[in-house]
């Protein structure tokens, strides 16, 4: 069963050292933060160094036919964010309908949070900056 709750974001600008995206966020179970309008006005700015490229690991990977075969798989890394995030590389912009933040000095917004994670992982999966994320529980 669904939460009700999620964000999405678009790319709307990248140059050589900054990646920039445009979000909104919305819940369903609370009346003012439903976002059925579907306003993007929360941004996260990203610096390029912050996006870290796969590890390639090679192996034979034997054919139906019966031959030997060279396979490589993309591994996904983890991209510590939160340091990012306190070391200025990453700098999130809540949008209006965030409706919780963490709980330190900076108060980002959750859903901007988990935006990033699924960010990294599809950048690291497909090897380009994704034009549309979104995540919804």
């Amino acid at each position: 069963m669904s939460r009700g709750i999620g964000a999405y974001a678009n790319l709307i600008l990248q140059d050589d050292n900054t990646v920039i995206y445009e979000y909104g966020g919305y819940n369903l179970n609370e009346e003012k933060y439903r976002n059925e309008a579907h306003i993007y006005d929360g941004t996260i700015t990203i610096q390029r160094s912050c996006f870290l490229e796969p590890e390639i690991h090679e192996k034979i990977k034997k054919m139906p036919n019966g031959k030997k075969k060279p396979v490589d798989k993309r591994v996904t890394v983890e991209v510590d964010y939160p340091r990012y995030i306190e070391d200025g590389l990453i700098v999130i912009e809540n949008c209006s309908n965030c409706w919780k933040t963490t709980n330190d000095e900076k108060y980002i917004d959750i859903m901007a949070l988990h935006i990033l994670y699924y960010l990294f992982l599809r950048y690291q999966e497909q090897g380009k900056m994704p034009e549309y994320i979104s995540y919804n529980v």
